[in-house]
């Protein structure tokens, strides 16, 4: 019966996933999300993935690696049983695994745990949504897990050895496959160095507890398990061109300084002050820390912390990783103190429990499970009208009944995805390996109205461009006297050549 019984602190654990869940429901505002729907529906119809562009009309033989095309059939077929707001759930659940599992390797558990770890969910929120780069964040925190529950005694050594299946099916999911190995390189060093070299003094100011490690035959075997890995990652479709392919990305110069979520974090948003703070609390944690971080430790928090200041994107990688290393050392900042036992949920009242109590506990949990339900659909009642204010549904639907939609347009590069899901043929759209450095540049020429803006609107005679509002390009097309409008709305505008300019 004591199984049964909904403790204070049982309860706090089930609320905090609820929490999890409801901070991370997103409506489908992620431009990409788009062609990664059509793209599912290609291969799931057709049984087969594309080799080259299918979608645009500038590089139709490019070649393209469908590097994601797991978790794009898995969009499509989400979508296809439950529609965009199905996505939304999907994918705020699968954000909530990846949390609750770094907060199943946090010390502290529930309350101090829950803590970082909400702290963390914060720091990562503004990329978060329906995006397949979520997978990414999960399989991360799914092999910290593994590895963190061998090195706390948690799981046997025999554990590593899903790593190379889930390794082989996260480059079927997502080319960031390459963060899990490096992880798992960054455990061998750490483990190893720390074997070789041990870091004295660990312990310390009367600390009773050292850090948890990984012997000798669990750093060998962990060694084998990423070399294995990294062969696992070669069964997929595409063999070794789609384990390449995160390398295009990272030595792409056209990604890194034209695409924001690439861009180092602007410390002026809430969303990259959240993470300077998670980076401080962890600095001030291992300060006060009565226990040395481990070598591993200062690696993954330092290391993933560098990734996240060089880029925006790798924001969540650093809190997942982070998140156990900072509850780790502000527990020991508070061993020998009442605290401990509070954070811990240790003390005698976090489970003590009567008949009474525990069905008020029970009520209460199933108020919280009607207010996020109800919370959640509340939030995603209104997503088409969302997605009309951020992508051109009318004036795609102009484009359909004039005409235009079957000649070649110019579009804005955020926008791609959206006609690709509308059926229509793009100038460019977010999958830049595609279209190469070159193209991208040459697109902006027109899109940032640099030198030779005209070039990229008369190489592919287009007959119409299909721009934001106050876009500064369709300014200077209506004052060159040549184009005139053809539609506007609130967000988008689509100008037309003046007769016998085309």
């Amino acid at each position: 019966m004591n199984v049964m019984r909904l403790t204070p602190k049982r309860l706090f654990v089930l609320l905090f996933a609820l929490a999890l869940f409801v901070l991370s429901v997103r409506e489908t505002l992620d431009p990409d999300m788009w062609w990664h729907l059509r793209t599912g529906q290609v291969i799931w119809e057709s049984g087969a993935i594309p080799q080259t562009d299918l979608f645009s009309f500038t590089v139709p033989d490019h070649l393209w690696v469908v590097q994601q095309w797991l978790t794009d059939v898995l969009m499509w077929l989400i979508y296809q049983a439950a529609g965009l707001r199905g996505l939304s759930v999907f994918f705020a659940l699968l954000v909530m695994a990846t949390y609750l599992l770094v907060f199943a390797r946090c010390a502290g558990r529930p309350y101090l745990a829950a803590g970082v770890v909400l702290l963390a969910l914060f720091a990562a929120s503004l990329p978060i949504g329906v995006r397949p780069q979520m997978f990414n964040i999960f399989f991360f925190a799914l092999f910290l897990f593994l590895v963190e529950g061998v090195r706390q005694g948690k799981f046997r050594a025999r554990a590593f050895f899903w790593l190379p299946p889930l390794t082989a099916l996260w480059a079927n999911m997502h080319s960031g496959y390459l963060s899990g190995v490096a992880l798992l390189g960054v455990y061998v060093f750490g483990e190893g160095l720390q074997i070789l070299w041990p870091w004295k003094g660990e312990a310390r100011d009367g600390a009773t507890e050292v850090n948890p490690r990984l012997s000798l035959g669990q750093v060998g075997l962990l060694a084998l398990m990423m070399a294995l890995s990294m062969l696992a990652a070669l069964l997929n479709p595409r063999g070794i061109d789609l384990v390449l392919f995160p390398l295009f990305t990272l030595s792409s110069d056209a990604i890194q300084s034209h695409i924001v979520e690439w861009f180092s974090p602007d410390f002026r948003l809430v969303y990259f002050q959240i993470f300077a703070g998670m980076m401080a609390l962890g600095l001030l944690a291992f300060a006060l820390s009565r226990k040395r971080p481990s070598l591993t430790d200062l690696l993954l928090f330092l290391g993933t912390a560098g990734m996240g200041l060089i880029s925006a994107r790798h924001i969540p990688l650093f809190t997942v990783a982070a998140a156990s290393v900072i509850a780790r050392a502000l527990l020991a900042s508070l061993e020998g103190t009442r605290l401990h036992a509070f954070f811990t949920g240790e003390s005698s009242i976090a489970n003590r429990q009567s008949s009474i109590a525990n069905l008020l506990n029970g009520l209460l949990l199933l108020l919280a499970l009607a207010t996020a339900v109800l919370w959640t659909v509340t939030r995603l009642q209104n997503n088409d009208q969302t997605i009309a204010s951020r992508f051109p549904v009318a004036a795609v639907d102009y484009l359909e009944e004039s005409g235009l939609a079957e000649q070649p347009g110019y579009n804005l590069y955020e926008w791609g995805g959206y006609l690709i899901w509308r059926g229509i043929p793009v100038f460019i759209d977010g999958r830049t390996e595609v279209y190469g450095d070159a193209f991208f540049l040459y697109y902006l020429q027109a899109s940032e109205v640099k030198e030779n803006w005209r070039e990229p609107l008369d190489d592919f005679d287009v007959a119409y461009v299909l721009l934001k509002r106050s876009h500064s390009l369709g300014t200077l097309l209506l004052a060159s006297g040549e184009w005139q409008q053809a539609y506007r709305d609130d967000l988008a505008q689509i100008l037309v050549p003046v007769d016998g300019n085309q």
